[in-house]
C-alpha cells in the first residue's frame, strides 16, 4: 500500500461536518475490498470486515469531516457573513483564498482583512460570526450563486514536506482514516480471531453525533478511537509528544485503562515506536468520549497521531507515523484479547 498516496486521494475530495457525502462515497469505494461497506443515517461510512467472534467485536473509528465556514448571511455589499463550522483557528485565515460551494459550482473567494497600515492598535481578532468573504459580485449576483447553509472550504494545498511530512487542510482526521486503511491492509490475509468493524464517521468536528450513532449501531465490546495529537512545535511549551516519535496511546478517566495498557504492551513487543498521553478531565476531546458512552457503554482507547498546525490549512504529519498506528492497530486486533 502507498501510504502517502492514500493520505492524498483521501485529502482531496471536500466534507465538511454534516455535509461529508464527497469524502463518504470516495471512502467507501475505497473500503469495499475489505467488507461490507454501508452508509448510514448520519453519513457515516460502515464497513464490516468480520461478525462478532469469541465474544469480542472490536471497532476502529477515525473521522471523515473536516473544518470549514458556514454562510449566515449575505450583506448588502454582497460579502458573505460566515461562522466556523467546526474549531478554526481565526487568526490564521484572514487574507487567504477560500472556496465557496454554492449551488451550481464553487467559486472563488477572499477573507476579508485589514491591511496592517489601517489597523489601530486596539484591533482584535474579530469575532467567529465576523468573518466575512468576498467572491468579487454585488449582493443580486452572490444571491444567484450562494445560499444560507453553503459551506465555505479552505484553501490549502496538499505538499510533500521535507523529511518524509505532508501537509494539507484535512488531514484531521483522514490520516486516522488511513491508518484504519493501513491496518485492513496488514490483516487481510489473516484469520482474524474477533468481529471487526472500521468506521469512517462524521460530524466529529461539531459535537462527535456520527461516531455516537454509528457505535450504538455496531455494537461493539470495544474500540478505538483514531486522531490526530498535538506535535510539539518551537512555541508549544506544553507539548511533550514528538512528530515521529510513533503513535500517541491516551490516558484518560473516560479511557478503559486495561485496554489502554494492552495498546502500550503490544506497542513494546512489536517494537512500535510510541508515546503516552495523559489527558485530565472527563474528556479527551475526540469521539472516544462518545463511542464509550454509546449503548450500555464501550470500552475504548485512544490512539492519535502527532500532528503540527493542527485546525489549520498547513495540518502536517509524518507519514512514518501513519504506518506506525496501522502497525499497533493490526497488532491490537490479533492479540488484544488474549491474557
Amino acid at each position: 500500500m502507498d501510504t502517502k498516496e492514500t493520505l492524498r486521494i483521501l485529502c482531496s475530495v471536500d466534507g465538511n461536518s454534516g455535509d461529508e457525502k464527497l469524502a463518504a462515497k470516495l471512502a467507501a469505494d475505497m473500503l469495499l475490498k475489505y467488507g461490507k461497506v454501508r452508509i448510514d443515517n448520519l453519513g457515516s461510512v460502515i464497513c464490516e470486515v468480520a461478525p462478532k467472534k469469541n465474544g469480542r467485536h472490536v471497532m476502529l473509528d477515525a473521522h471523515l469531516d473536516q473544518i470549514a465556514l458556514i454562510v449566515i448571511g449575505i450583506e448588502e455589499n454582497g460579502f458573505l457573513r460566515t461562522y466556523p463550522c467546526g474549531g478554526i483557528d481565526r487568526r490564521g485565515i484572514f487574507g487567504t483564498k477560500v472556496r465557496a460551494i454554492g449551488k451550481d459550482g464553487e467559486y472563488i473567494g477572499i477573507v476579508c482583512c485589514v491591511p496592517p497600515q489601517l489597523q489601530d492598535k486596539n484591533d482584535k481578532n474579530p469575532e467567529r460570526d465576523e468573518i466575512f468573504i468576498d467572491l468579487g459580485f454585488n449582493k443580486e449576483e452572490t444571491e444567484k450563486r450562494i445560499r444560507l447553509g453553503d459551506r465555505v472550504m479552505l484553501c490549502g494545498k496538499w505538499s510533500d514536506i521535507g523529511d518524509g511530512y505532508v501537509t494539507a487542510p484535512a488531514l484531521d482526521d483522514r490520516a486516522g482514516c488511513v491508518t484504519i486503511i493501513e491496518a485492513l491492509e496488514i490483516l487481510k490475509d489473516k484469520e482474524l480471531p474477533c468481529g471487526l468493524t472500521a468506521v469512517f464517521s462524521t460530524r466529529e468536528e461539531t459535537g462527535g453525533q456520527g461516531a455516537g450513532a454509528a457505535a450504538f449501531s455496531v455494537a461493539p465490546t470495544e474500540a478505538i478511537e483514531i486522531d490526530v495529537g498535538f506535535g510539539k512545535t518551537p512555541d508549544t511549551a506544553t507539548v511533550h509528544t514528538e512528530m515521529k516519535k510513533g503513535p500517541m496511546i491516551g490516558f484518560s478517566a473516560v479511557l478503559d485503562t486495561e485496554l489502554t495498557r494492552k495498546l502500550v504492551e503490544l506497542a513494546e513487543k512489536h517494537e512500535i515506536p510510541h508515546q503516552c498521553e495523559a489527558m485530565g478531565g472527563g474528556s479527551t476531546g475526540t469521539n472516544a468520549d462518545d463511542i464509550a458512552v454509546a449503548g450500555a457503554g464501550v470500552r475504548t482507547g485512544l490512539v492519535s497521531i502527532p500532528q503540527q498546525y493542527m485546525h489549520s490549512i498547513i495540518e502536517k504529519v509524518s507519514v512514518d507515523d501513519v504506518k506506525n498506528v496501522g502497525r499497533l492497530l493490526a497488532a491490537f486486533v490479533l492479540e488484544g484479547g488474549e491474557k
